[in-house]
């Protein structure tokens, strides 16, 4: 399940860039910084921090997103606007 951590205000995210990433204990759509997929890779064994501060047991990469996450949409604009650009709904 999610673990808290501190939450980023969304001036804090400034211009980093995020991934949606489908969590499969949640079925939730969550943004996740690209920096923490990297440094995820050789720290954490898969599992990535999103900027909701939930943490992500991703999915096939293959598979379809999730439900978006509203506290993750709250906090970085562009993880709304690219699930718009992709047709889906909130």
């Amino acid at each position: 399940m999610s673990r808290p951590r501190e939450r980023p205000a969304s001036s804090q995210l400034g211009d980093a860039c995020t991934i949606s990433v489908t969590c499969v204990a949640d079925g939730r759509s969550h943004a996740v910084p690209d920096g923490e997929l990297a440094m995820a890779a050789t720290q954490r064994g898969g599992y990535y921090s999103a900027v909701c501060g939930h943490l992500v047991t991703p999915a096939p990469m293959v598979a379809p997103d999730g439900e978006l996450c509203r506290a993750c949409a709250e906090r970085d604009a562009a993880h709304r606007r690219r699930r718009s650009a992709r047709g889906y709904r909130f």
